[in-house]
C-alpha cells in the first residue's frame, strides 16, 4: 500500500517533466520557469485543490506556489502563517511527501500573514521573496510558464497582484493551459482506478435516489440520500447535484432540489462524486409513480436509443463536437438523430463532454477524440410545455478501436428502471 502511494506521488516528477519537454519542443529560444498556483480555503465549503496543482504536484494545501526553473529543481513557497497552523488543521506536507513529489527546495512566500489561513488578496509584503525571484527572471528577459486559462479565479487574482508588483511581468508570461490539457486529457491506469471508485460511488447513490423517490416526497430527501452516500464514500460532490422533478426536469441546471414529486412526474437526478479528486458524472430519469407512462417511454426509449446511436460511433478521430466536420461529430450526428425523430428543438445542450480531474475537464471539443480520453455521452429531451424532461448520461473511456462504458451496470432500459424502483419498493 505504501509502496502504491509512493509511486503515485513520484508520479507528479514525471508530469513536471513532460510538461518542461513539451515547454521546451513549444518554445525552444525560451528559458525561464513554471510557475503553479495552489487553490485556496473558503469559509463556506471544505478545502479543495486547484486540479492542475494537484496534477502535478499532488500536496493537498493551500495557498502554496511551485516555482521550478525549466532547468533546475522545484522550490515550494508557502505563507508564512502568524500561528502554528497545525492547531487548526491537519497539515498534509512533511518532509517525505515533498522529496516524493520532488521539492528540493522550501521557501516563504514572504512576511507573516495574520491567523493560519492566507486568501489570495496578498499584501506586497507577504509575498516578497517570490516577488523578488520573479523580479530577476523578468529583468534575464526570461518568461513565466503558466496556465493562464482554464485556471481558478484565486489564482488570477493572484497573478493580477504579481502584475503589479513585477514590473514588466505580464510581457513575460506564456500560457501553458493547452499544454497541461493534453498531458491532463489521458488518463493513465491509475486514473480510471479513481474514476472507477468514483462511479461505483455514484452508482450506489443513484440507487439511493431511485429508493427515495416517491409520491409526495420532497426532492430535497433525495439529495440527503445521495449526500448520505458520497459521505460513506469518503467522497465529496463533483458538481451541485440535480434532482429535478416534473417542470424542473426540464430545467438543466436545476440545482434547487426542494419541491414536492407528484404521481405521474419523471425525475431527473444528474450526480457526481469525486473521489481522490477524480469525478464521476452520471445521469438517471426515474417515474415517480415507478412506471413510465406511455408518452414519457416514447421520449425516453428516443433519449436512449440516441445515446446508443451516438456511443456505436465514438472512436478515436472522432469529435465531440465541431461544427466544421459534422459528420465526425457526436453532438451532431445526436442533433441529426433527434431532427429524424422529429425531436431536435428539444435538445439543446452539448452531447459530452471530458471527465477526469474536473467533472468537466480539461480539453478541446473540437480536437478528435484520443485513446485515454474518458468522455460522457449524454442526450437529453426537454419537453417544458409536458413537463417531460429526459437526460440519460453515461461515462465512457476512449480505447483504440472505439469507447467502453464504464457506467454500464446501472439500470437505464425502461424494464430496468421499473423493476429496479419496484424492488426498491418492496412492490409484489
Amino acid at each position: 500500500m505504501n509502496k502504491k502511494i509512493t509511486n503515485e506521488m513520484a508520479q507528479r516528477v514525471v508530469r513536471r517533466k513532460e510538461l518542461i519537454e513539451k515547454i521546451r519542443v513549444l518554445y525552444p529560444e525560451k528559458e525561464g520557469v513554471l510557475l503553479l498556483c495552489a487553490g485556496f480555503e473558503r469559509d463556506r465549503e471544505p478545502f479543495f485543490q486547484d486540479s492542475s496543482f494537484h496534477y502535478f504536484v499532488g500536496i493537498d494545501e493551500p495557498a502554496l506556489v511551485l516555482y521550478q526553473p525549466l532547468a533546475g529543481g522545484a522550490v515550494l513557497y508557502e505563507p508564512y502563517y502568524s500561528t502554528d497552523r497545525s492547531i487548526w488543521l491537519p497539515v498534509k506536507k512533511d518532509a517525505k511527501t515533498l522529496q516524493e513529489v520532488g521539492i528540493t527546495k522550501t521557501l516563504l512566500l514572504g512576511k507573516a500573514v495574520a491567523g493560519y489561513s492566507s486568501d489570495p488578496f496578498f499584501s506586497k509584503e507577504s509575498m516578497e521573496l517570490l516577488v523578488e525571484h520573479l523580479t530577476v527572471v523578468v529583468k534575464a528577459n526570461q518568461f513565466l510558464f503558466t496556465p493562464l486559462s482554464e485556471i481558478t479565479i484565486e489564482s488570477l487574482i493572484v497573478l493580477k497582484q504579481l502584475y503589479q508588483y513585477v514590473p514588466g511581468l505580464q510581457d513575460h508570461l506564456i500560457d501553458i493551459a493547452p499544454l497541461i490539457g493534453q498531458i491532463r486529457r489521458k488518463k493513465d491506469m491509475r486514473e480510471i482506478e479513481h474514476i472507477y471508485r468514483a462511479i461505483e460511488i455514484t452508482s450506489a447513490a443513484q440507487e439511493g435516489a431511485a429508493e427515495a423517490i416517491e409520491p409526495e416526497v420532497s426532492e430535497a430527501r433525495v439529495q440527503a440520500a445521495i449526500d448520505y452516500i458520497f459521505a460513506e464514500g469518503q467522497a465529496v460532490r463533483a458538481f451541485p447535484s440535480i434532482v429535478g422533478s416534473g417542470k424542473n426536469s426540464t430545467v438543466l441546471h436545476y440545482v434547487d432540489n426542494k419541491d414536492v414529486m407528484k404521481e405521474g412526474d419523471l425525475v431527473v437526478v444528474d450526480i457526481g462524486a469525486s473521489y481522490k479528486h477524480y469525478a464521476a458524472d452520471i445521469t438517471r430519469t426515474y417515474p415517480v409513480s415507478g412506471t413510465f407512462s406511455k408518452r414519457q417511454r416514447e421520449i425516453y426509449q428516443c433519449v436512449l436509443d440516441a445515446q446508443t446511436f451516438v456511443a456505436e460511433a465514438a472512436k478515436p478521430g472522432m469529435y465531440l463536437n465541431h461544427p466544421e466536420h459534422q459528420e465526425k461529430s457526436l453532438h451532431h450526428i445526436a442533433y441529426n438523430f433527434f431532427k429524424e425523430q422529429g425531436f431536435a428543438e428539444y435538445f439543446p445542450h452539448g452531447i459530452g463532454h471530458f471527465v477526469g480531474l474536473d467533472v468537466h475537464d480539461v480539453g478541446d471539443r473540437k480536437e478528435p477524440l484520443q485513446s485515454g480520453d474518458v468522455i460522457t455521452i449524454e442526450p437529453g429531451l426537454y419537453l417544458s410545455e409536458e413537463q417531460i424532461g429526459v437526460r440519460i448520461e453515461d461515462m465512457y473511456w476512449v480505447v483504440e478501436d472505439g469507447v467502453v462504458c464504464l457506467t454500464d451496470g446501472i439500470a437505464k432500459e425502461i424494464k430496468d428502471i421499473e423493476e429496479l424502483m419496484s424492488s426498491l419498493r418492496g412492490d409484489e
